[in-house]
């Protein structure tokens, strides 16, 4: 397993020109992004903040060599200004709209699923046509009674896409993911 970072790109940079299928992380601020990039990675590559909001560019990681993965900043509810959440939204828009990446992880709390700045994202990836998988971040955090709640929640909230739950502390989903990401490239896993 080896990870290695590219760099942080903000609104009109461009982005390195790679070869590699190219996979954006999503989610609200503080849902744990850049844990799931650790996990994925098998090492402490993306720093990772109790702090919301402490991820302002995307970041891109190399993953064996096969994979590259976005860190977007998150959105919601950090405590930043108006400016810079207007940033965080062109930053978004520019390196998705533009089609650089081919699929998406919506990284959703596992505790809180289906909340509207969530469900706005689901469906502007699926207008996008953009293939993505829904992870469920900080299973570790629920009991068995909580979690079918959740699944419950969450197959409502973001029907007939794949769900996957994950947890940074005890490595549940990692296999699954990795498993997923490899899939990507020539096809494109997951529906839209």
């Amino acid at each position: 397993m080896s990870a290695s970072f590219l760099g942080s790109f903000v609104p009109g940079s461009d982005l390195p020109v790679r070869s590699e299928p190219k996979v954006a992380i999503l989610g609200r601020s503080n849902v744990g992004k850049s844990s799931l990039i650790n996990l994925i990675a098998g090492t402490t590559i993306a720093r990772v903040s109790k702090t919301p909001g402490r991820t302002q560019a995307l970041n891109l990681y190399l993953i064996d060599g096969l994979r590259i993965l976005g860190d977007f900043p998150g959105y919601g509810y950090a405590k930043v200004s108006k400016e810079t959440r207007r940033e965080w939204a062109k930053l978004i828009d520019s390196f998705l709209t533009r089609q650089v990446f081919q699929y998406a992880v919506q990284v959703v709390d596992a505790r809180h699923p289906g909340l509207e700045a969530d469900l706005q994202l689901h469906e502007w990836l699926r207008a996008a046509k953009l293939p993505h998988l829904i992870v469920l971040t900080k299973a570790d955090k629920l009991n068995r009674k909580e979690r079918a709640e959740a699944d419950r929640k969450a197959q409502a909230a973001f029907s007939q896409q794949p769900l996957l739950f994950a947890s940074s502390f005890t490595k549940e989903g990692k296999q699954e993911l990795k498993k997923i990401l490899q899939d990507i490239g020539g096809k494109t896993g997951g529906s839209q």
